[in-house]
């Protein structure tokens, strides 16, 4: 589940680690409740925004929030372009954006390569899976870009790809193993 709404949100803006959840993604989060699959525990992305969202989910669902994983947090952009509007982006960010999709070992001053990203996204898929055979369902809660890289079968550059990656809603849910999920409702943002 991708965390919800938070303070601060525009497209394209790459939130600073700090964001926290908007008085929207509270409401929104705690309306999403009974919607929730069956799950035997939460684990959440360290980052606020994502954490506060599963403690809410595990305070109103009866759910516990079984861990906190340092490496469900969000793609590391760079600080360069973290808390600045897409039209603020330096000129060769925007280059480099393009160049990623076709070498994914490329970074952008101190952010994550594509390759980087992807390997984390299968270290920490492993442990996912692992974790729900030995539990049963988990409701993982992190950030789109990584939720994204957990999903797509193509390998880490495509989840950069804009002729393929698709939007992913606030506290929207996917599935690590094949099966349906009842959809959670848009967010408003």
């Amino acid at each position: 589940m991708r965390h919800a709404h938070y303070a601060g949100h525009s497209p394209g803006y790459h939130a600073p680690d700090d964001a926290e959840l908007s008085p929207q993604g509270r409401r929104d989060t705690i309306a999403t409740v009974p919607l929730l699959p069956p799950a035997v525990g939460i684990v959440s992305s360290p980052l606020p925004r994502a954490l506060q969202t599963a403690e809410l989910l595990a305070e109103n669902s009866g759910i516990s929030l079984l861990d906190i994983i340092p490496d469900l947090r969000e793609w590391r952009g760079p600080t360069a372009v973290q808390g600045i509007s897409p039209e603020d982006f330096p000129e060769d960010y925007a280059e480099w954006r393009v160049k990623r999709t076709l070498d994914p070992t490329s970074r952008y001053e101190d952010g994550e390569s594509p390759q980087e990203l992807g390997g984390r996204a299968a270290r920490i898929r492993g442990r996912l899976i692992a974790l729900a055979d030995r539990q049963g369902a988990i409701l993982v809660v992190s950030h789109k870009i990584l939720l994204r890289a957990l999903t797509v079968p193509d390998g880490p550059a495509s989840v950069f790809d804009p002729d393929i990656r698709d939007e992913w809603p606030f506290l929207g849910q996917r599935s690590l193993v094949p099966g349906p999920l009842r959809p959670l409702p848009r967010s408003r943002a």
